[in-house]
């Protein structure tokens, strides 16, 4: 009976820790917590109407501004969180630089601000948050790797630049470096780095926003283990609920995009305002080339395009050129200067055509064949096409 008491006693006890720890958390994120910050360098008075600091809640493609508040003429500012539920927000200081943390305890923000360097860099230096919140500084410590990788990757460029300089003595240095040395190793090294991280802390909720660091086209199936192993232990977590639904959709557009798979359709107006039907090309070899008027590589591949259009149209090749410009002005005049002898058609959307041919960096082409179907993408133009068209051209496929 006596232990039957002993036990009894034990469990309540445990109880009231549990309880007390909830309700000790539970009491911050009700009263809401308060978020603080120092920025050292305004915006300069061209840009003054940026000296601001605005605050998101999410991740993601759901990330949504919640509040926002002017700096102070000595840099300072003060916004407040009032949420019934923790979670990830974001600052966007200035324009310049961002800030992550998880809405548990009050954070203190010290941040630098306008770029005073002669080449200036969007969301380069660290932006220091010191906190009470394990979230958070697991957080913080995550946004440090990446800082530190992002100055190594500096170091790293200005060798392999040094090198390239030296190749009139030798090239041994320069052939080195572009073939084994770190820099070539670096992304790997850093993927292992994050990774490591989110194993040392399996019990902490703010990993969500490490996984979303990751390169989930490397470490789909890590990603996808960590990520379910999260929302078993918080079913209730936003962030890792919308993680999954934009990994899911990711992958949604992978599959769809893999070699052999129908090319997505698409039908985008030309310069006349008529719709231009990717389908109506089938019975043809069609070479897509997602371009835009500023985009310097763009303007240079289109010569070598226009080689090849030149070459192969009599035999079956055709091209269409889409734009993702946001100045339809700027679209026009630049069509007019390089007179492309084929349709030109003007996404509507920018953002949602990249996600949807998963575009990282224009140009980007994909070549179809007869039936619609994808033969090879291309990130920049690729002497590959080159070779591929003549193979597919010489054996009449």
């Amino acid at each position: 009976m006596l232990g039957i008491l002993k036990n009894k006693a034990m469990y309540a006890l445990l109880a009231g820790l549990i309880s007390c720890g909830y309700a000790s958390a539970s009491a911050q994120v009700n009263k809401g917590i308060a978020i603080k910050g120092k920025v050292s360098f305004l915006n300069p008075e061209t840009f003054k109407k940026y000296n601001m600091v605005w605050l998101y809640k999410g991740i993601g493609k759901d990330k949504r501004a919640v509040d926002s508040v002017k700096v102070n003429a000595d840099g300072t500012f003060s916004l407040n969180v009032k949420s019934t539920v923790s979670g990830l927000y974001q600052l966007d200081i200035l324009k310049w630089q961002t800030a992550s943390f998880w809405s548990d305890n009050d954070v203190d923000i010290t941040a630098r601000g306008y770029d005073t360097a002669r080449t200036k860099t969007k969301n380069s230096g660290f932006v220091v948050i010191d906190s009470k919140s394990p979230r958070t500084q697991l957080i913080n410590t995550a946004l440090y790797q990446k800082f530190l990788a992002d100055k190594e990757m500096d170091l790293l460029s200005a060798e392999m630049l040094t090198a390239r300089n030296y190749m009139k003595k030798d090239t041994s240095w320069f052939t080195y470096l572009r073939t084994n040395g770190l820099i070539r190793q670096k992304a790997d090294f850093e993927n292992l780095r994050l990774k490591q991280l989110i194993k040392a802390n399996p019990n902490n909720p703010a990993a969500v926003y490490l996984l979303s660091l990751l390169s989930t086209d490397k470490e789909p199936e890590f990603f996808s283990a960590e990520l379910s192993k999260l929302l078993d232990q918080y079913p209730q977590l936003e962030e890792a609920k919308q993680l999954k639904k934009e990994f899911l959709a990711q992958n949604a557009i992978k599959n769809a995009l893999k070699k052999g798979s129908v090319i997505p359709h698409i039908a985008y107006n030309d310069p006349s305002g008529k719709a231009v039907d990717i389908n109506s090309f089938k019975g043809k070899y069609l070479l897509v080339d997602f371009w835009a008027s500023w985009c310097g590589p763009c303007r240079k591949a289109i010569p070598e395009i226009k080689e090849l259009y030149s070459k192969y149209k009599d035999s079956g090749l055709e091209v269409l050129s889409v734009s993702v410009d946001t100045d339809n002005a700027a679209w026009r005049k630049a069509m007019s200067e390089e007179n492309m002898p084929w349709p030109q058609v003007l996404s509507p959307d920018k953002n949602k055509t990249m996600a949807s041919f998963m575009i990282i960096g224009i140009p980007t082409l994909y070549l179809i064949d007869r039936e619609g179907k994808i033969v090879e993408k291309y990130t920049g133009f690729s002497a590959k096409l080159k070779t591929q068209l003549e193979e597919a051209f010489k054996q009449k496929i």
